[in-house]
């Protein structure tokens, strides 16, 4: 378990706050693990109707912890428990709300795809940096990110991994409002508390008829993703990437 994970319940609205500012909530296995029993424990609380994800301190997520990411290598089965947690994610019928600032890299950016709503503040920058570390897209965003903005934008994305900044996400698709510096929570707080006064069961199934069609879909991309991306983390130029990125960070 993780002192990097915060959960609460309150007035039906079920929030998991990324808990590791120093690091730009960078993401570790022990977060992964404890972020798929937060969606399952949600998942049968009937106590939970929405859920908000989000971060503490300006940024909501540098990604993975890329200094654990070179043990993963020599290690590939510490993957599993971030496929378990894509596998919650993609999986997960109640409604999710991300809340973003500043940065969103990786797999911080990808999740969002999954969420039912985003809400990001004007200075958020989503980052898809996998082909220049050597690795592939994950999170079934390979299939995900061409439905939202065309092949074409897609593969720009996922090629050159540019900032993307918060009103270019919304008139892509990726974000639903943009709102004022520190504001994301409050307003992703107040689309939750609507969400949670609607009917249930209504709100669940309408959930399922929007996702059902492309479920299938999304497994097999993420499975597929999954795959290669395990191979990708030992071949040797996602090693020299790495190990490029690391003396950068440690010299800077």
């Amino acid at each position: 378990m993780t002192d990097h994970i915060d959960e609460s319940v309150e007035s039906g609205v079920h929030t998991i706050i990324l808990n590791r500012p120093s690091k730009k909530n960078a993401i570790t296995i022990d977060m992964y693990q404890a972020l798929s029993e937060a969606l399952r424990r949600a998942e049968v609380n009937s106590q939970v109707k929405v859920s908000v994800i989000t971060g503490y301190g300006p940024d909501f997520s540098s990604g993975n912890d890329i200094h654990e990411f070179v043990e993963i290598a020599q290690a590939p089965e510490k993957m599993a428990s971030i496929m378990a947690f894509l596998q919650a994610l993609t999986a997960y019928k109640k409604p999710l709300i991300g809340a973003v600032e500043g940065w969103s890299v990786g797999v911080a950016a990808t999740l969002l795809l999954h969420c039912d709503m985003v809400i990001a503040a004007r200075n958020t920058q989503l980052v898809f940096p996998f082909v220049q570390l050597g690795l592939v897209p994950e999170a079934a965003s390979s299939y995900l990110l061409p439905k939202l903005v065309g092949h074409q934008r897609a593969f720009e994305i996922l090629m050159f991994g540019e900032p993307i900044k918060a009103q270019e996400a919304h008139d892509a698709g990726i974000v639903n409002h943009v709102c004022e510096i520190g504001e994301s929570k409050e307003r992703a707080f107040g689309y939750a508390r609507r969400i949670a006064s609607l009917p249930t069961e209504a709100v669940m199934l309408s959930k399922e008829l929007l996702k059902c069609q492309a479920i299938d879909d999304v497994q097999m991309a993420l499975m597929r993703e999954g795959r290669i991306f395990k191979d990708r983390l030992r071949s040797p130029e996602a090693v020299q990437q790495f190990a490029d990125f690391i003396k950068g960070s440690s010299s800077g």
